[in-house]
């Protein structure tokens, strides 16, 4: 190798890190504001979208059921007959079926706060007991010798519109 060979091949070297110091060229500091906008306008879009499907469940089945969902959680922590333990939902609440007939509104959490976020909603618990050979027949537990079940069902509202009923059936804890 000449020595002008070998000059060029520095000289070469010298341009790259010439080239580095005067900064970047103009494509690619378009392709850099090509990546950028890409990200912003994706998440705004997703943020769109999120905030859509907040909405729906912020104010649809969703919420109703989860409404409902603390209703069945008090439930199950409620004693089947008086005196097996303390009251947990509400201060006239001893046993399971002094959930009958009840309405909370503003509606409450299985721990029976009010559900400060929903104070326009409310809930209704009725209780059915039913033989557990034919659960269309709808018995008195006192007065029934075999087993039974308990369907316990919650309707929920928003204002007057009536946002859903759920139901769960219930076996006594003590008999499994």
């Amino acid at each position: 190798m000449n020595p002008t060979q070998l000059q060029n091949r520095r000289g070469g070297g010298r341009r790259n890190a010439r080239r580095s110091v005067l900064g970047t060229t103009f494509a690619e500091l378009m392709l850099a504001t090509i990546v950028v906008g890409s990200a912003v306008v994706a998440s705004t879009a997703s943020l769109r979208g999120s905030t859509e499907v907040y909405h729906f469940f912020a104010e649809g089945p969703h919420e109703a059921l989860m409404l409902a969902q603390e209703i069945h959680e008090a439930a199950v922590l409620l004693p089947w007959q008086a005196g097996e333990g303390e009251a947990l939902f509400g201060p006239d609440v001893d046993e399971l079926s002094d959930l009958d007939g009840m309405s909370c509104d503003p509606p409450r959490s299985a721990e029976y706060e009010v559900v400060i976020s929903h104070e326009n909603w409310s809930q209704e618990i009725n209780i059915k007991y039913v033989d557990l050979a034919d659960p269309s027949i709808e018995i008195d537990p006192e007065e029934f010798g075999d087993d039974f079940l308990v369907e316990l069902e919650v309707t929920i509202y928003r204002d007057d519109d009536e946002m859903g009923v759920f139901s769960w059936w219930m076996a006594d804890p003590s008999e499994q």
